[in-house]
């Protein structure tokens, strides 16, 4: 007999089996390398960080936010995810993402910083 593990009224993605309690939104570029070619040096990856720490207030203040930064020093990602509960999140929906219109056309106007984008999925820890 197969037992699911899944908490009861958990969202599932359709019959996949996929189910999930968080939804994230995640936003992110490329960074160009420094100088020496990698990313000790980087302009770019230096004022994205600024950037962040600028905005980290405000995305800690979301309702049960869990703010996560990945960067890449190989490949020069740079990337912000804001994890929350499916609820909190449809409800920071609602509210069209702020800051992130923002932050993304700040993120966009550092030099070396490319491909800006956001992107949503679920991230539960399994």
């Amino acid at each position: 007999e197969h037992r699911s593990h899944k908490p009861r009224n958990m969202p599932e993605i359709g019959s996949t089996g996929v189910a999930f309690t968080k939804v994230a939104r995640e936003w992110r570029c490329k960074y160009a390398m420094g100088a020496d070619g990698g990313p000790g040096e980087s302009a770019a990856l230096k004022a994205a960080q600024a950037l962040l720490e600028e905005y980290l207030p405000t995305l800690k203040a979301l309702p049960n936010a869990e703010v996560t930064r990945v960067v890449c020093g190989g490949c020069g990602d740079f990337k912000v995810i804001v994890n929350q509960p499916a609820d909190d999140h449809g409800a920071w929906s609602e509210d069209e993402f702020k800051p992130e219109a923002e932050f993304l056309a700040k993120l966009g106007t550092i030099d070396g910083c490319t491909r800006v984008e956001a992107q949503e999925f679920t991230m539960e820890m399994l």
